[in-house]
């Protein structure tokens, strides 16, 4: 198994343990949010990704949106956790390389769990879409 997605398993544990702690997801969230775009240049070929997972995240944190598998939000709160983990398999601090192995755990979790998000993105939009036609 590749280092990254064993760092991963100690993340999904840690979710595991954090998922029903509003508290703690939203810290999360908070965490993620500003080291993504403080390390936008760095991550940008899984930057959607990353903030399609935050707003999952978030809308579960908010019980906005809980029609999802255990399994998915587990994923996305260990990719969160993974990607704000200064010191996963590859610190992030190694210049040219340090974000390689968050954007794999990132990608990684997108692939397992395509389906949901694109289940929630489309309601994420009806959402806004009707909320928009009701302030025209």
């Amino acid at each position: 198994m590749d280092e990254s997605l064993r760092g991963f398993e100690s993340a999904k544990k840690k979710a595991d343990e954090i998922v029903n702690d509003v508290e703690k997801l939203n810290r999360l969230l908070q965490q993620a949010i500003s080291k993504a775009q403080k390390q936008k240049e760095k991550i940008l070929k899984v930057w959607e990704d990353l903030l399609l997972l935050i707003e999952l995240v978030k809308a579960y944190a908010k019980g906005e949106y809980r029609n999802i598998p255990w399994k998915t939000i587990i994923y996305a709160i260990a990719a969160i956790l993974y990607f704000v983990n200064p010191l996963d398999i590859i610190p992030d601090f190694i210049f040219g390389i340090g974000y390689l192995d968050d954007a794999t755990v990132i990608a990684f979790v997108i692939n397992a769990i395509r389906k949901d998000l694109e289940r929630f993105s489309e309601i994420r939009r009806g959402k806004q879409e009707s909320q928009a036609l009701g302030n025209a």
